[in-house]
């Protein structure tokens, strides 16, 4: 079979390493290749993007420092992951990673941190309305897609509308489900702000990423028919392996989520 020749776009900013991951990706997300498939060698693929083996072998680093490819001394570079990124509806559910736990992926949840916290951060307990002499429940969970960290969740709740939740187990590592059945609190609407931001050493940690890792923060205040806010919660995701699917259906007034 003869060798196919893919250009690249000379003229971009773009690094033509960072332009060959790409395209890899997109390949193997297109199934060209097979989980567990031998690429094709290196010399072959340098070739079929005109490049030297050192850009090739740039591009290749890339994948495997994402997961997606790993080198086998003597044997070539295999695919050992689907680059394909997880899609998830963007509803109240999602930002408090409920909706997770609903979805046809292997999809598991660790309790990190459960606890009374009183000296609030100043966006917490302004989202909230709280002030000095208030506190809150601060819990912290890390999502795993298939054993893979997805997502840290932080979560702070008036303690006044949940006491003793610190000392609860959540019932299937639910927030809503839990104060719904133990408290009888169902946020009636929802404020959610989203923003790219960079990780924390910590969160890196966790998220087992690296540091040029894009992240995307979800942030989201519930809040109870009278207006009352319950929870401030915040997810940190991993940008390069989740995409939102947001829904939207014409109203009277324009385009509506649904």
């Amino acid at each position: 079979m003869v060798n196919k020749k893919i250009e690249l776009d000379r003229s971009s900013p773009v690094p033509a390493y960072f332009q060959i991951a790409s395209d890899l990706k997109s390949r193997i997300m297109r199934h060209e290749w097979s989980i567990t498939q031998k690429l094709p060698t290196e010399l072959e693929l340098a070739e079929q993007y005109n490049v030297s083996r050192i850009t090739l072998r740039q591009a290749l680093a890339e994948l495997e420092k994402d997961g997606i490819l790993k080198k086998k001394r003597g044997k070539g570079t295999f695919i050992v992951s689907d680059p394909t990124p997880f899609v998830a509806e963007l509803n109240y559910r999602l930002v408090t990673n409920d909706k997770l736990m609903q979805t046809p992926y292997s999809i598991t949840a660790q309790v990190l941190d459960q606890c009374i916290v009183t000296d609030l951060f100043p966006a917490v307990a302004e989202h909230l309305q709280l002030n000095s002499s208030d506190s809150a429940v601060y819990i912290k969970r890390l999502f795993l897609l298939d054993d893979r960290p997805l997502a840290i969740g932080r979560s702070y709740i008036s303690a006044k509308y949940v006491p003793h939740l610190e000392l609860r187990s959540l019932i299937n590592n639910s927030i809503s489900t839990t104060l719904q059945q133990y408290y009888s609190l169902v946020p009636e609407y929802v404020e959610d702000y989203i923003e790219a931001c960079r990780a924390t050493q910590a969160d890196i940690a966790l998220l087992n990423c690296s540091l040029d890792t894009p992240m995307i923060l979800i942030s989201a205040t519930s809040f109870l028919s009278d207006q009352t806010p319950l929870e401030y919660s915040t997810a940190l995701w991993c940008g390069d392996y989740v995409r939102f699917r947001l829904p939207l259906k014409r109203g009277s007034n324009g385009f509506i989520i649904t």
